[in-house]
């Protein structure tokens, strides 16, 4: 298939991934849901599962309000309120990592009105990345592999546990490459086109998005198309649950050269080390792996890498792109915008959304405003 079509349908998977999600049980996939890029995904794969992302949705909120207060983030409650409409069904179960209150509450409510076989909660460490925290870490993903094995009824042997990572960090690999190759060639791959086509990898079995990064990658190294000059951000933040935010900045002429967010960059951050036991191996790549503001480890280490990736991308600008009400991440912004400003004299944005009152009229506005800042215009 040409890239460009494969591009388009991974366009078009972002968009709206759940008609293809649903036809998984038809053809045999057993899909678990999973809400944060700390899942680990290896475990699930290893099981004979499909590990699938859920960010939410463009609609109208039915029957989550009865549950999740209005203030909770716009992608729990978009989620919640699909399972509870019976639009999830095709799902198993679903996996809940402790991260921030809202996801923390939305297990218990998730398991208590719901009837998915499957349910499964990761608890992690509040201070990530320091010597005490890993040894708990390491029971806390033996536990959950426990878990998935007690609802199997049989054990997940070690060897498909390693081909797992095999198989997820051949995957990061390629998408390391795939982000180096917008930033380095933007004529060959743009910014839009190379994040569609890492997030497609939420909705397919990893083997298949394996096969789809390798044909996009071997077709846009062998290309030599020169792109017209476009102004270079980066985008930080938590989800993108659909590819407005990056459409519009195409439109406005203005390119992502690199990303900080959980379905982006931070996602594929960090390989699992093949050479030690699977357990800790998935562990430590959770541990040592860049933080989300969800987890607590010194601030400096998120503005040094922020600085640093606006510094090796060539970004003119950054847009921090957020969930309404997501705390863990407002948090952090005053910080990181003097970080920006004082240190590089990079300008900033700061753009709330919230699923079930989208406006792309307004996105457009504030965007094409922050641009002209940026141009001088």
């Amino acid at each position: 298939m040409d890239a460009r079509m494969t591009v388009e349908e991974c366009l078009e998977m972002w968009r709206n991934p759940y008609p293809r999600l649903a036809r998984m049980r038809e053809e045999g996939e057993r899909p678990v849901a999973f809400f944060c890029s700390y899942t680990p995904e290896e475990i699930l794969h290893a099981a004979g599962f499909t590990p699938v992302r859920l960010m939410g949705a463009v609609r109208t909120i039915t029957h989550a309000d009865a549950h999740l207060q209005a203030y909770c983030c716009s992608l729990a409650r978009t989620d919640l309120d699909m399972a509870l409409a019976g639009e999830l069904d095709f799902l198993e179960g679903a996996v809940f990592v402790q991260t921030c209150d809202t996801m923390m509450r939305l297990s218990d409510i998730w398991r208590r009105n719901t009837s998915f076989p499957f349910h499964g909660d990761l608890v992690l460490p509040i201070r990530m990345g320091e010597e005490i925290s890993l040894p708990f870490l390491v029971e806390e993903v033996r536990r959950f592999r426990g878990r998935v094995e007690e609802y199997l009824g049989r054990s997940i042997r070690d060897d498909a546990l390693e081909e797992s990572i095999h198989v997820y960090n051949r995957n990061r690999r390629m998408a390391d490459r795939l982000y180096l190759l917008r930033r380095e060639r933007p004529g060959a791959l743009d910014g839009l086109s190379a994040t569609a086509c890492l997030v497609a990898g939420f909705w397919m079995r990893r083997e298949k998005h394996n096969d789809l990064l390798h044909h996009i990658l071997e077709e846009a190294e062998a290309g030599k198309e020169k792109a017209a000059e476009k102004l270079p951000l980066l985008v930080s933040g938590s989800v993108c649950a659909t590819p407005d935010l990056y459409e519009l900045l195409a439109e406005l002429d203005a390119e992502v050269v690199d990303d900080d967010l959980c379905c982006g960059h931070r996602y594929f951050d960090a390989f699992a080390d093949e050479n030690i036991s699977p357990e800790e191996a998935l562990a430590r790549r959770l541990w040592q792996r860049v933080n989300c503001p969800a987890k607590h480890q010194c601030l400096e280490d998120r503005a040094e890498r922020l600085l640093r990736q606006v510094g090796d991308s060539g970004a003119k600008g950054v847009v921090f792109f957020l969930q309404s009400f997501c705390e863990p991440h407002l948090f952090d912004i005053p910080y990181l915008r003097n970080r920006l400003r004082e240190e590089l004299g990079i300008p900033s944005l700061v753009l709330e959304s919230e699923l079930q009152s989208f406006s792309r009229g307004q996105l457009r506005t504030r965007l094409q405003a922050f641009l002209e800042t940026i141009r001088g215009v």
